[in-house]
């Protein structure tokens, strides 16, 4: 092996050691509802959904993929965050679903910036959504914008829509082929009651997994996951 060639895996090395130090950093945060994992082909691409707990977004479940740049975290290029569906949101594009984040992080600072606050502004956009509309002076849908601010019922139904189209998309096949990709099952006493079981006793001794080709299970009309905690919940 060349000088140069062990520079090379070196740097890489390095760099996929900082992508996962920064995945294990999300664990000491809270981030409830939030769910990331990078990909299994691919770690400068992340899989997450979000849960919103609260607001007039609760009870949406919505996917994204978090991308991060070839040179991550070693350069000013902000992560990159797109919604998989329509996501009527004053901060999301209609047209490609991409997080507007440039008030947030006008440019990432190695060091200073982290992983889990761009996922914390994600949660905060969606649970605390009139304070953060009280503070936004940016936007990636103008038309969300402006029927927030003048119409608030007719905006409050388009967001009741889109909250229910995120739950029908719940349990939709994974649109790529990768062993990390988060996916969810409908509960089944038969299948995941042992399971369930389990976490309401709080034991910590080993239970038979379900087979189960996801992370997680959610029951109907609740739209919270049921597991025990897998990433980031």
């Amino acid at each position: 092996m060349t000088l140069d060639s062990y520079d090379k895996l070196l740097g890489t090395v390095l760099q996929e050691y900082k992508i996962l130090a920064e995945y294990k950093r999300l664990q000491n945060e809270d981030l409830g509802g939030v769910y990331v994992i990078p990909s299994f082909e691919n770690s400068f691409l992340w899989f997450g959904v979000i849960f919103v707990r609260s607001g007039p977004y609760k009870d949406g479940v919505f996917r994204f993929t978090l991308s991060l740049s070839d040179k991550f975290p070693n350069d000013s290029e902000v992560p990159t965050v797109i919604f998989q569906s329509e996501t009527f949101h004053p901060l999301i594009c209609p047209y490609n679903g991409k997080l507007e984040l440039a008030e947030a992080f006008p440019r990432w600072k190695n060091g200073d910036n982290h992983i889990w606050q761009l996922l914390k502004f994600i949660q905060y956009v969606f649970s605390s959504f009139d304070e953060y509309m009280s503070l936004a002076e940016q936007s990636a849908n103008n038309g969300a914008h402006e029927l927030y601010h003048q119409c608030r019922s007719d905006f409050l139904r388009k967001v009741e829509e889109c909250t229910r189209q995120s739950q029908k998309q719940l349990y939709d096949p994974a649109p790529v082929q990768d062993r990390n990709y988060i996916v969810f099952e409908k509960f089944e006493q038969e299948t995941h009651g042992s399971v369930l079981d389990s976490i309401k006793q709080g034991r910590n001794n080993e239970v038979a997994t379900p087979p189960s080709s996801g992370l997680s299970w959610v029951k109907e009309g609740v739209f919270q996951p049921l597991s025990k905690q897998v990433g980031i919940e």
